[in-house]
This record gives structure tokens, C-alpha cells and sequence, in this order.
């Protein structure tokens, strides 16, 4: 049973494929192979694909795109109701063509279409083992299909049982013997309770990281450690994870995900790929349309696209002496014999905000040389006044920390505050503006404030494309 295309479209796409099946069985020999080796492990991407503007996916477009990014696999996302026509008439047979893998991705009972009864998710609505078994005869006609993946599996487990789980596996094997089932299970899920009890009926698991238990696409530096965690308690049962990298949005975050975030979630990943630690990396999401800025992005820095960005999200819990930080060295000029700064900041919290709880500060060589309240002002951006540091530089030199910091804890009180354009008279600082990489170390006590560099890109589509592209043809 198949979702029928509307009739406008049918006969037009029927052609497509015969044709793209016909260039598949051309090219589906020795002609693929390349005379390089290719790199080891899973280069993904997942969902968002070109679409036409009825709606339906631009199959050779979107393959196209994957291609140009040195990307090997895709993740097709089964959750319009076009979709699985889509998948079956057009970009199964294109997907052939030009030897990409794909995986059909799958959505639970807690996402479907028409709600946790799944009865507008078609065609097989709640029967993952029906769901499983036409993937697997899709398999059958076209064997660059090659898995299927089951999104947010943790928070399924009533429904998605140990047996059931198994059932699902089995029933599809049955037709397509090494048809590979992927669960989706998030970082802080993958116990080894977990991973004993599932382990004999999944083949990879996909691990989205989000800085698990503060759920953000800001914060880059708990990745190896969760990686380590999670890669060794696969191992116990001869199991490995596919990282997954959040390049569109995440629901409930503060800061989206920019290009620098990306590049540097993905390249841990391949590392981890190429040390054997990991089956591969999937983009979660990345936009394949070119010319498109970040979902929900806006416009951050004072001057110019990037800035320096602290967060606390709402409903998140802070103790006293929580903090995110920004350090950097600070330098007398050559024959200089005195430093003054001037800080750009802003914030989201109207003056009308409670004070004493929210503190954007600047700590220089130990000691505390500027500090504003969250509440104090409102959300346009303002200076300090000139500051003298030259009693701090001593010296010639010293550490210059701009920082979030929590007077009083709070338990649902966010803010988004920013600093930018370092403003220095006698002294200096590497990058002062934030439009660039490096010169700037991050740090955090508590992990419920967060600070980052963040880059609005108005064609972030185009530049987060070029940055993993780069990183997989490596």
C-alpha cells in the first residue's frame, strides 16, 4: 500500500523514475568505485531536502546537494503525507542512480502525524512492524537502502519495548537480510541498562548531541566526554553510535546553532570515526536549500554578525556562583604605560526585570573591574564607562575574563545577554570584535549558564554546506 501522488503529478514522476532506475542499473557496478579509498565511516545528512513548490521533494536536487557535500548517506524523513511517495517513485530511484545510501527515518507514536494513534501517518500508521517490512521490499528494489531509523526512540520504550523492538528488526530482516535498524536515543538515555537490554535487537545507535542534561547547540566542550562515556558502554556489547550534529534549530534552545558549532561538533565526530570510536556522522536537518539564513536566527553583534552571547534558559535552575565565561589575554601596547576599556553589552531583560540576580561582568587579573545588572538597563545596547586597567597590568600583560554570573539563584528567570567590540586605548586583545575564530577560551561553573561566540549567517544554508562539505571530502 502506498500514499497515492495526486494525479496532476503522477504520470510526470512515474517517467522520472523509470529513467533514474534505468541510469541506476548502469551505474550500479564497478563504474562507482573510486580509484581513492574512501574515507572510513557514515557521512549523513538528515531531512530537510530541496522541495518543488507543490510541496514535494526535489529529488535530484536533493541528491545533488548531498553529492556536493561529500556526504554518503541520507536520512529520508517519513512524516508528510507525500513523503513516502516521494521516497518510492523518486528519490529511491535517484538516490540509486548516483550510489547514495539512504535510511528511512521513522517517526514514534509521540511525533505522528494526527497524534500518539498515529492515524494520519501514512501508510501503516502505529504498525512499526508493517512500517519495517515495506522498508525492507524498498530494500529489495533498490539496495542502496540500507537502513531505517527510529527518531526520539527513549521516549518511546512503552511502545517500543525490548520484544517488540525485536519483532520490528526481525520482520524486516526477513525480507532484506542486512537491512540495519538505527534508534535515536539521547545522550543521557544510553545507560548501560539500556544498552544491554537493546543491544542484540539494534545495530548502530544515533546519539543527538545538545550538551545533555542542559539541552543547547551552544556549548561544544562536554562532547568528547559524553563520546567516551557512551562509546564504552556500547563496546560491551560490540555496539557503536552514529553522532548526530544539530546544524537547523533545536526545539527549546536559546542560541541556534551557527557555522563555527557545526564545524567543530562534526569534526570531534570524524575524529572519533577515524579512531574506530564511532560508525560515522549525521547532520541533523541541514538545510539543503541554498541561500537560506538559520531558522529562527537573528542579527547579535553591536557591529558587524557575531558577538560574544551568555544564556540562562527559562525553567532552568542556577545556584549562587554559577557563572559562563569569555578569557582572553590582555596586552600593554609597545611603549605604553597605561590600558583603558571600554564594553559593548546587551541583554533581553527590561529594566522593569527583579535586580540582583543576573551580573554581566569583567575580571581582570583576578579581580573585578566592571559590573552591570541584567535589569539595570534596557535591551538596547550600551557602553561601560571608560575602565583603567592599568593598575591591573602591571606587568605588561594579565587575563581579561567577561562573564554571566549569578548573584542569587533562580529557577525560571532567562536571559540572553551579549558583549561586543572590545574597545581598547593603550592595550590590546586578539579578536575584540568577535568576527572571528579564536583568541577567546570558554569556561562554565554550572552548567545551566552558557557562553559562546555565536555568527548570524543571512546565508547560512550556503556557508554551513561549504563547512561540512569540507570537513567530509577530508
Amino acid at each position: 500500500m502506498t500514499t497515492p501522488l495526486p494525479s496532476r503529478q503522477a504520470a510526470r514522476r512515474s517517467v522520472v523514475a523509470l529513467l533514474l532506475a534505468f541510469a541506476g542499473s548502469l551505474l550500479a557496478g564497478p563504474a562507482q568505485s573510486a580509484e581513492a579509498a574512501p574515507a572510513p565511516g557514515i557521512r549523513a545528512s538528515y531531512a530537510n531536502p530541496v522541495r518543488e513548490a507543490d510541496g514535494h521533494v526535489d529529488a535530484q536536487a536533493t541528491v545533488d546537494r548531498l553529492r556536493a557535500m561529500n556526504a554518503d548517506t541520507y536520512a529520508f524523513l517519513v512524516n508528510k503525507s507525500t513523503d513516502w511517495g516521494d521516497l518510492e517513485q523518486e528519490f529511491l530511484p535517484a538516490a540509486q542512480a548516483s550510489g547514495l545510501a539512504v535510511w528511512v527515518y521513522l517517526v514514534p507514536p509521540t511525533e505522528c502525524p494526527g497524534g500518539t494513534s498515529c492515524a494520519e501517518y501514512l501508510p501503516y500508521k502505529k504498525d512499526y512492524v508493517a512500517w519495517g517490512q515495506a522498508i525492507a521490499r524498498l530494500s529489495v528494489r533498490y539496495p542502496v537502502l540500507k537502513a531505517w531509523a527510529m527518531d526520539d526512540f527513549n521516549a518511546n520504550t512503552s511502545t517500543f519495548t525490548k520484544d517488540y523492538t525485536a519483532r520490528m528488526r526481525t520482520a524486516a530482516r526477513a525480507i532484506q537480510p542486512g537491512l540495519d535498524f538505527y534508534p535515536v536515543v539521547y545522550a543521557n538515555a544510553v545507560t548501560q541498562s539500556f544498552v544491554d537490554t537493546y543491544a542484540t535487537s539494534i545495530d548502530s545507535l544515533i546519539l543527538p548531541f545538545r550538551d545533555d542534561p542542559y539541552r543547547d547547540t551552544l556549548w561544544t566542550g562536554s562532547l568528547r566526554p559524553q563520546l567516551d562515556q557512551i562509546v564504552a558502554r556500547l563496546a560491551t556489547k560490540s555496539r557503536k553510535a552514529i553522532l548526530m550534529v544539530y546544524a537547523s534549530t533545536l526545539s527549546r534552545t536559546t542560541i541556534t546553532p551557527d557555522v563555527e558549532y557545526v564545524r567543530t561538533a562534526t569534526a570531534v565526530g570524524l575524529e572519533y570515526t577515524k579512531a574506530g570510536k564511532l560508525d560515522g556522522v549525521i547532520q541533523y536537518a541541514l538545510p539543503l536549500t541554498a541561500g537560506r539564513a538559520q531558522s529562527g536566527d537573528e542579527r547579535v553583534g553591536h557591529t558587524g554578525n557575531s558577538a560574544l552571547v551568555f544564556t540562562v534558559h527559562p525553567d532552568n535552575a542556577t545556584t549562587v556562583g554559577d557563572y559562563a565565561a569569555a578569557s582572553t589575554t590582555i596586552r600593554l601596547d609597545a611603549g605604553s604605560t597605561s590600558c583603558r576599556m571600554v564594553v559593548w553589552h546587551t541583554d533581553d531583560r527590561p529594566a522593569t526585570s527583579p535586580l540582583g540576580y543576573h551580573a554581566k561582568q569583567a575580571i581582570v587579573g583576578g579581580a573585578q573591574v566592571w559590573e552591570r545588572d541584567v535589569a539595570s538597563e534596557g535591551s538596547d545596547w550600551y557602553t561601560s564607562s571608560p575602565i583603567d586597567l592599568t593598575p591591573r597590568l602591571s606587568g605588561g600583560s594579565a587575563t581579561l575574563t567577561l562573564r554571566l554570573y549569578e548573584k542569587k539563584a533562580v529557577t525560571n528567570y532567562s536571559v540572553t545577554a551579549r558583549m561586543d567590540d572590545i574597545s581598547l586605548t593603550g592595550c590590546h586583545v586578539t579578536n575584540p570584535g568577535f568576527e572571528a575564530d579564536g583568541g577567546w577560551t570558554y569556561s562554565r561553573k554550572g552548567g545551566d549558564v552558557l557562553a559562546g561566540r555565536h555568527t548570524y549567517d543571512p546565508v547560512y544554508s550556503t556557508s554551513v554546506h561549504a563547512a561540512v562539505g569540507a570537513l567530509y571530502g577530508g
